[in-house]
């Protein structure tokens, strides 16, 4: 009887370069929506009719519903405001500043952080609200 020799494929791997192609594309999509997504706290903001829509401002000082203070997303004690904000507006020409502030925050909170914004060199301070749907 004659024997003949199975065939074998050359190559036993799989081809990889669609998989590459995929999560390059999907790298590419990530860090472009992340780079436009604006970080966001979760806060209840209040709500206003005549909010307007500003820039996002380099500074973004956030009081959470415990009063807690958080500047770019960052934790910092009430104590340490002034200089972190000092230092933030120091290589910052604009010195705008954008707060946030659940609606729950007890009013003279909002206004200790102004005023410690103010002292250290807010030019243009923009309350954040939310657009008041009818």
């Amino acid at each position: 009887m004659i024997e003949f020799d199975e065939h074998k494929p050359s190559h036993k791997h799989m081809d990889l370069t669609p998989l590459i192609d995929v999560v390059f594309l999907l790298l590419i999509f990530f860090l472009l929506t992340s780079v436009s997504a604006k970080p966001m706290m979760p806060l209840n903001l209040p709500e206003a009719e005549t909010s307007v829509a500003a820039e996002q401002a380099t500074v973004v000082v956030a009081i959470k519903l415990d009063g807690n203070v958080y500047v770019n997303n960052e934790p910092v004690a009430i104590e340490a405001l002034p200089a972190t904000l000092e230092n933030l507006f120091e290589n910052n020409a604009k010195r705008e500043l954008n707060l946030m502030s659940d609606k729950g925050v007890v009013f003279g909170r909002v206004v200790q952080v102004l005023d410690i914004a103010q002292k250290a060199g807010a030019e243009n301070i923009a309350v954040v609200t939310e657009n008041k749907t009818q």
